[in-house]
């Protein structure tokens, strides 16, 4: 990488001097002498190869470069002084960089998001959604601060704690046969129903497979999945075809489940729940802005 080879004082010097029109009328402005900013100037001249003032009546007048250097270094200086301004006060504007799976990414973060840049309008988000192993790739090597996970992090070198509880549900489509005897009778559906049904589950090796069949597991046992696909997306519209019941995170389904094409089927059993993690590079802790973003009040 190129070493920048002039300072931004002797840019601030130049603009003062290109305003002032003179080196001397420059000095009293910036507290320093007339031969001090004579040498800066002149070794911002020597360092760009060109002149910038033409010397016309002992005023120093910017000639076409000079005007050229001076738009550019009114951009600079002023977005350096807006750099001070704002990280001076010991709370700079952050810039975070979050992962996520697919399910919170596209259901949780941009309900996040929205809270949050309520709060902090002056920060950015980028957010990137992934699988697993693109994303301990970027986390492995601190390109982004944080990745948000259902379950534990499959990563043993990165850091990993639990963020909140995830609920999972028992859904089916309204047309079901569980679903309609739920309507009619008001009852909650009986585990030895449960068991007999159509089951759609994750494919092997899934997190979320692993996660749903550890919640049921208690309560159900060791279950059988009459199909098996490769997203929670694809499962959930499967069930809304009536293709069988599914566990599935109630953020996931909430909207199904308002426009009632989906049915929560009611059970005797204890809430189900899974943990979301967040998972960072041992040597980066949780910044106060990365804190703020994943605060409960932004994630209600």
């Amino acid at each position: 990488m190129a070493t920048v080879r002039f300072s931004l004082r002797q840019l601030e010097l130049f603009s003062t001097v290109a305003r002032t029109g003179s080196t001397s009328a420059a000095g009293e402005e910036a507290a320093l002498s007339q031969s001090a900013v004579s040498s800066a100037v002149n070794e911002l001249e020597q360092t760009l190869g060109v002149t910038l003032f033409d010397r016309i009546s002992k005023r120093l007048i910017l000639n076409d470069a000079g005007r050229a250097l001076q738009e550019r270094a009114m951009r600079l200086i002023w977005e350096a002084r807006a750099i001070e301004r704002e990280f001076s006060g010991g709370q700079p504007p952050g810039h975070l960089k979050v992962a996520a799976s697919t399910t919170i990414g596209n259901y949780l973060i941009p309900k996040i998001l929205a809270n949050y840049q309520a709060s902090y309008p002056e920060r950015r988000v980028d957010t990137q959604i992934g699988n697993s192993h693109e994303v301990i790739r970027l986390v492995s090597e601190a390109r982004v601060d944080v990745w948000i996970i259902e379950g534990p992090s499959p990563a043993p070198d990165l850091v990993s704690h639990k963020w909140r509880d995830d609920e999972l549900i028992i859904v089916a489509s309204a047309h079901d046969s569980l679903a309609v005897a739920q309507r009619e009778s008001g009852q909650s559906v009986f585990g030895a129903q449960a068991r007999e049904a159509n089951w759609l589950f994750r494919e092997e090796g899934s997190g979320t497979r692993d996660a749903v069949r550890g919640a049921l597991h208690p309560y159900l046992g060791p279950l059988s999945p009459k199909t098996v696909l490769g997203s929670s997306e694809a499962i959930k519209y499967a069930v809304e075809l009536g293709l069988g019941i599914s566990c599935l995170s109630r953020i996931l389904v909430q909207c199904m489940l308002d426009k009632g094409t989906l049915v929560e089927l009611r059970t005797d059993f204890p809430r189900l729940t899974r943990p979301l993690s967040i998972v960072s590079h041992p040597a980066r802790p949780v910044s106060t802005s990365m804190s703020e973003f994943l605060n409960p009040y932004h994630t209600g």
